[in-house]
C-alpha cells in the first residue's frame, strides 16, 4: 500500500507533467500554465508584426512545456535577429526578447541589394525609413569588415560617408556628403585615415574635391 504522503506526492507530479490537448481548430491547448500574453519587446527596426502572427501557435499551449525549437525555427527565418532569450513569466506571460542585427552600409551587388554589418553579415533588404542615411558599397568586396572596422579604430566620421567603392586591384575610395572623395592606396592607409578629418577641415582645402592618397607619400589635389 502507497503512503498518503507519497500518494500526494505521485498525483501532484501527474498534474505538473501532463498536459490536455484538444483539438480545436488545429490549436493544442493546456491547462497546465496555458500562454495567455505573448510580449515580444521592442525593436527599432524589425517589424515584428509578422513575427508576432507566426508565433500564435504558441498561444494557450503550455507555458510549462514550451516548444522551444518551433520558436528557433520561426526566429530564424527572420534576417533581422541577431539573437533572442526566452523567458517564461508564470502563470500565462510568454516574453521574447529579441536582438537586432545592425546594418552599417547597404550593399549593391549587381540587381541586388542587402544591408551589411560591420561584421560583414548580409541582410535581406527592405526598405526602411530608419537606414536610408547609411552608406552605399558598390563593387565585389572581399573584405568591407576589416575596412570599415580600421575607419572606426581610426575615429573616422562614419555620418559623413555618403558611398564606399571598391575596386579590383583591393583598394577602396570614399565619397562624402559633401561630394568629396578620398582615394586610398592598397595598403597602409591607416595614417591617412587618421589625418584626413584635420585636412578636410582645413578651409584652404575647401575648394578641393578629390583627395588622392594613391601615390605613397603624395596627395594630390583636384
Amino acid at each position: 500500500m502507497i503512503p498518503k504522503n507519497k500518494f500526494f506526492l505521485l498525483i501532484f507530479f501527474f498534474i505538473t507533467l501532463t498536459t490536455y490537448n484538444f483539438d480545436i481548430q488545429k490549436h493544442n491547448f493546456s491547462i497546465i500554465f496555458p500562454i495567455k500574453e505573448i510580449i515580444t519587446g521592442d525593436t527599432h527596426a524589425f517589424d515584428l508584426t509578422e513575427l508576432k502572427s507566426e508565433l500564435e501557435f504558441l498561444r494557450n499551449t503550455s507555458l510549462f512545456f514550451l516548444k522551444k525549437k518551433e520558436i528557433i525555427k520561426v526566429i530564424n527565418k527572420y534576417d533581422f535577429v541577431s539573437s533572442f532569450q526566452v523567458k517564461k513569466k508564470y502563470p500565462n506571460t510568454l516574453k521574447i526578447l529579441i536582438s537586432e542585427k545592425i546594418p552599417v552600409a547597404t550593399e549593391v551587388n549587381g540587381k541586388k541589394k542587402y544591408y551589411l554589418t560591420k561584421e560583414g553579415k548580409k541582410i535581406s533588404y527592405i526598405e526602411l525609413e530608419i537606414f536610408e542615411s547609411l552608406p552605399t558599397i558598390f563593387g565585389n568586396h572581399k573584405n568591407f569588415n576589416t575596412f570599415f572596422n580600421k575607419l572606426e579604430k581610426n575615429n573616422f566620421k562614419i555620418y559623413k560617408i555618403k558611398a564606399f567603392y571598391y575596386f579590383d586591384s583591393g583598394r577602396w575610395d570614399i565619397v562624402l556628403t559633401d561630394k568629396k572623395t578620398i582615394k586610398l592606396p592598397q595598403t597602409n592607409y591607416e595614417n591617412i585615415l587618421k589625418d584626413i578629418d584635420s585636412i578636410l577641415s582645413d578651409p584652404s582645402f575647401s575648394k578641393y574635391k578629390i583627395f588622392d592618397y594613391r601615390i605613397k607619400n603624395q596627395l594630390i589635389l583636384q
